[in-house]
Formats: structure tokens, C-alpha cells, sequence
């Protein structure tokens, strides 16, 4: 069973909101010199909100590709080379699957930006459409220590020794449980899918925790964090449907109050 994308696609580009102090910033960014300079390095046209370029197929099929680029990071000499590495990566992968699509398709990517002190997330939200009636959505993120000029992973959130796979999932429960029943499609609470011990990070619904950003008040996690085709192990619960699930079909927000006796101090922690 697809699991319906069109409510969270709206939702995700419309109303991406950081809870606490400050808002999120959201793409498509106003225009700035580092913006359209970008985009010509993508060899693409700077429309003020997005670069964008196309590509004809082998069988005369189009791809349109359009990228929000946040001008404010892509010159900044902390996340600026991870961002732009990223960005090229992305549409130089629409392209090349471009030439051999045998249909109209298109990719989209979009943004937001979270600051927790000196820290600093980039949330990238990526809408494709490869073979198939249906369209895709991932999500990609980064984080930054910009005061230390380095990029940050999740367990350099946490205690030094305290693995965040380990420690995180049993404090984040409640909160997992609670974007379970709320994701789509509408569903009963608490019926699988939508159970917490298959989204824990070493299930393949979670995504590993890969996709996660860190806001003033919140740790987000974006489940899964590609389109992932079934369940695994293929036995589970015997007799019931396979689901899909697409990118971000689960988008836990968890309080760093809630994670404070696993985090270091700078992140919350007690």
C-alpha cells in the first residue's frame, strides 16, 4: 500500500515551522548575489526563487528540475562547500536519470533553516517523480557547529560514550508514538505500521535517524528518510500487507527536555 503524499508535500513546503525562539527559514529564499552565481555553476537559470534546468530524454520526455538555493549558507565558508557539494550532487543525479526517463517528470527541491544557539540545521526536502504514477519525496540535512567550524553528527549531540541510536529511542517514545498517529493515511493509532518498534533506528521505516535536524527547543526526525519499498524482515507479522513508505511519512519533533539526561550541556543536557 503508497502511502498518500499530496497533504504532506503542501504541508511540508507551506508551513515548515521551528518551534521555540526563533522560526525556521524557509526555501525558496529571496534573490541574493551568491544565489544566481550558484545557479550558473549548476548551469541553470536563477528565476529569484529557484535555479532551474531541464532535460530531454532519449524518448523525448522532459525533466524539470528546480532547486531552491539558500543564499544566505551557500557562500558560507562553514556550510557552504557541504551545502554546494549537495546541490550539485542533486540536480547532476536528475539530470543524468533524466536522459532515460520515458515520461514527463520532475524534481523539486526546497528548504528550511534552524538555528539552536551557534548551531546551525539545513533541511533539505527533495519532491521527485521517477517511473511510476506516483511522485517521491526525501529529505537531507545538515548541521553545523559554527562556532567550531564543523559539520556535526548525532552522536555529537549526546554524552561522550552514550551512543544516541541506544540512548535516544526509549526517551523519544512518547513523541515517535505521537507522529505515528498522526501520520498519513489516516489510520487507527497504534496499528502497524504505525508502531514505535518499527521505527526505531535500526528498522528500515526510521531511516536510521539519518535525516534529523536540531531546532531551539527540539531534536526532528524525518522517517524514513528516502522512500523505502517494504517492511523488513519480509516474515514480519506473516499474513498482513507490505507497506511503502516515502520520505519524511513521519516527522518525530522530540523536546530536548525530554532528551536532557543523554545530550551535552551546549544541546540541553543535564
Amino acid at each position: 500500500m503508497r502511502v498518500s503524499m499530496l497533504v504532506r508535500v503542501v504541508a511540508a513546503i507551506v508551513t515548515g515551522v521551528a518551534t521555540g525562539a526563533m522560526a525556521a527559514t524557509v526555501g525558496a529564499p529571496t534573490a541574493a548575489a551568491s544565489a544566481p552565481s550558484f545557479c550558473d555553476e549548476l548551469a541553470g537559470q536563477w528565476n529569484g526563487q529557484y535555479c532551474q534546468t531541464s532535460v530531454r530524454s532519449q524518448r523525448d520526455a522532459v525533466r524539470d528540475i528546480k532547486v531552491a538555493i539558500p543564499a544566505e549558507i551557500v557562500d558560507d565558508p562553514v556550510a557552504g562547500p557541504v551545502v554546494r557539494q549537495y546541490l550539485r550532487t542533486l540536480v547532476d543525479n536528475w539530470r543524468r536519470l533524466g536522459v532515460s526517463m520515458v515520461a514527463d517528470s520532475f524534481g523539486e527541491g526546497n528548504y528550511e533553516i534552524f538555528r539552536h544557539d551557534n548551531t546551525l540545521s539545513v533541511v533539505f526536502h527533495e519532491t521527485y517523480h521517477a517511473d511510476g504514477p506516483a511522485f517521491n519525496n526525501a529529505y537531507r540535512t545538515f548541521t553545523f557547529d559554527m562556532s567550531a567550524g564543523r559539520q556535526l553528527q548525532l552522536s555529537d549531540l549526546t554524552k561522550a560514550g552514550v551512543d544516541p541510536l541506544v540512548a535516544i529511542p526509549p526517551l523519544a517514545q512518547p513523541f515517535v508514538e505521537q507522529a505515528l498517529d498522526a501520520a498519513p493515511p489516516p489510520h487507527q493509532p497504534r496499528t502497524y505500521p504505525f508502531v514505535a518498534d518499527r521505527w526505531t533506528p535500526d528498522k528500515v521505516y526510521s531511516g536510521g535517524y539519518k535525516a534529523w535536524a536540531l531546532t531551539p527547543d527540539e531534536l526532528v526526525i524525518y522517517m524514513p528518510d528516502y522512500p523505502v519499498a517494504r517492511d523488513t524482515p519480509l516474515d514480519f507479522t506473516p499474513g498482513v500487507m507490505k507497506w511503502s513508505m516515502d520520505g519524511g511519512t513521519v516527522v518525530a519533533r522530540i523536546p530536548l527536555a525530554a532528551l536532557s539526561p543523554v545530550l551535552r550541556p551546549e544541546f540541553g543536557g543535564s
